[in-house]
């Protein structure tokens, strides 16, 4: 990564914006270095009695320079403020833009690349890495900003002065170079595991919580713990290795060097003053000044770590952008119809190829149910329907457009989807059902509550539809989650409806209810419902029996129950299996 697109990464795509709020922090610099040259003005004057003994104290000057100081101290309190400002402010709306471009450029992956991906690793790039990219750019570049600025303003004060003790004064810059690169270059790989051990905590912590009444259920807590525990300790050894393998050498070498410095500047103004080949006022400008430019490259030494973090934290996060989105047309083929048709379709996740030239048809305005032993392929098949995923082969095609042609908004404005696994947000119930219709009334959400038999569960809750449900609706049981999604996709009111096994968390007291609201959810609308228990779909217009990625029967429940094929099989085992009782 060269320089250009380091500073592009870690600008995060906008360094134009970024250099206009980094010129305050240019000002801010200019300004600050304003006392030392007032400073040095008034030491040469109160040294111009000692040359010439009998000479009478400038005072006048002196005042000129106390003004000098007020108006800087003035104009410094103005610049600081608007430098404080832009850091807080400035580029935290950078960073905000970007994290929520960050944010639409997900939503428009396909499922596939969530697939690969645990929330421990997002967590880490729009948290972590976020807020590794906002430290460097409040603090590190503003840095080198005033390190070239005081460079720039020492070369041009000093080089008047005597080009010898300039020389010496930049002279050891250049040696502690060398240090800070071969440095920074043992800090990425440091870093990189810091930021691998990072994740692996983030993670843990998700898995640990979200799965902590499996592990007590198992009396693994404790064990799992450990592992966590493991996790905690190598993050540390981790940041203690970049800290004392890389970044505290280079700030002590860093530090000698730029010691050996004083040192060099020191003797070389000692010797061209015993010759009296130089002035003692530019003897005390050069300790002076020479205090000043050391010391921005000091605390730049310290930033060393920093700067390996951010690079690595950038790169993180171009790669997320660089992930390639569903495709989008300019110009979006409309449907005529509900109907959707797969014409020799094939898909794979990864090198796993788990459909295999499959052609089906699913007419508008009737029930079509998915059957087959488990990793057939059922839910692939949903997920194509709705475009989570684009096929690797053939067509799916909606009401006649192949939905390739369509804006994936414009394919899931027409789907309603009731999952098995169903995910509620941190938020209140009435929310969390108003997603299936951002502008329902409060009366909409009630009625549709109702309908899916769930409005009696919540009006029993402590704030009724205001009640605030844990992340994942961890405080309401599976039942009432169904419920509440079944509720949403009523709401929502779609053209056509997937359902995947809605009734599989429900007890028998609530499921002729359940069954009642999905008849009123699916009426005239195209329905693709995935079916484990078979009595549930009997009555479907088509029933699709899969195997291993393929159509293996396809028909009515009484014509598959005649050919004796797979759905005979399947039958016959769930009749036998409902029969079984607890000790026989």
């Amino acid at each position: 990564m060269n320089m250009k697109q380091w500073f592009e990464t870690v600008t995060l795509g906008q360094p134009g914006q970024y250099l206009r709020l980094l010129r305050w922090s240019l000002f801010d610099s200019i300004v600050m270095s304003v006392p030392y040259g007032l400073m040095l003005g008034a030491v040469y004057y109160l040294l111009v009695p000692l040359e010439s003994p009998g000479t009478p104290l400038p005072v006048q000057n002196l005042w000129m320079f106390a003004g000098g100081l007020l108006a800087q101290f003035i104009a410094y309190n103005f610049i600081r403020q608007k430098t404080y400002l832009d850091a807080c402010t400035g580029f935290a709306g950078i960073i905000r833009d970007s994290q929520i471009t960050l944010g639409e450029h997900l939503r428009r992956l396909s499922m596939g690349f969530y697939s690969n991906r645990d929330a421990g690793n997002l967590s880490t790039v729009l948290l972590r890495d976020y807020q590794t990219i906002g430290d460097l750019a409040q603090q590190l570049l503003p840095q080198v900003a005033v390190i070239l600025i005081r460079f720039a303003l020492a070369i041009a004060v000093l080089s008047t002065f005597d080009w010898r003790m300039t020389a010496s004064v930049f002279l050891v810059i250049p040696l502690a170079l060398p240090f800070a690169f071969l440095s920074l270059r043992k800090m990425g790989h440091i870093s990189a595991d810091l930021q691998k051990s990072q994740q692996e905590v983030s993670s843990r912590i998700l898995e640990y919580v979200g799965g902590i009444q499996t592990l007590k259920a198992f009396n693994m807590a404790g064990e799992q713990f450990e592992s966590l525990k493991a996790s905690f300790e190598r993050q540390r050894s981790s940041a203690i290795r970049l800290e004392t393998g890389a970044a505290a050498p280079v700030s002590m070498l860093g530090r000698f060097v730029l010691n050996c410095g004083m040192g060099i500047v020191m003797l070389m103004g000692a010797v061209l003053l015993t010759r009296g080949e130089l002035h003692p006022f530019y003897y005390i400008a050069f300790l002076i000044l020479t205090l000043t430019i050391y010391e921005p490259v000091l605390t730049l030494f310290t930033f060393i770590a920093d700067f390996a973090r951010t690079r690595r934290s950038g790169q993180r996060i171009a790669d997320l952008f660089a992930e390639e989105p569903l495709t989008e047309p300019e110009e979006q083929e409309i449907p005529k119809s509900t109907d959707i048709t797969f014409d020799h379709v094939s898909f794979s996740y990864g090198e796993t190829e788990v459909l295999h030239d499959i052609s089906l048809c699913f007419p508008a305005r009737s029930v079509t149910a998915l059957v087959g032993p488990s990793g057939s392929g059922k839910s692939t098949i949903t997920r194509l329907a709705a475009r989570f995923w684009d096929p690797t082969g053939g067509e799916v095609r909606l009401g006649g457009a192949n939905i390739r042609h369509m804006k994936a908004d414009e394919v899931l404005e027409r789907v309603s989807i009731v999952f098995q696994d169903v995910y509620l947000f941190h938020d209140t119930i009435e929310e969390n059902i108003r997603m299936g219709r951002a502008n329902a009334s409060l009366e909409e959400i009630i009625a549709a509550a109702k309908t899916a038999a769930c409005h009696d569960f919540i009006m029993a809750l402590p704030n009724g539809y205001r009640t605030v449900v844990g992340e994942g609706g961890s405080t309401l049981s599976g039942g009432e989650k169904q419920r509440i999604s079944i509720a949403r996709a009523l709401l929502k009111d779609a053209p056509i409806v997937l359902l995947d096994e809605a009734t599989a968390s429900l007890d028998p007291e609530n499921e002729v209810l359940i069954q009642q609201a999905i008849s009123a959810l699916v009426a005239d609308k195209t329905v693709l419902v995935i079916a484990h228990r078979l009595q549930s779909i009997m009555s479907a217009d088509s029933i699709i029996v899969l195997e291993n990625g393929r159509v293996a029967e396809s028909g009515t429940h009484e014509a598959l129950l005649a050919r004796e094929g797979l759905y005979a099989h399947l039958w016959e085992e769930q009749s036998r299996a409902g029969s079984w009782q607890l000790g026989q």
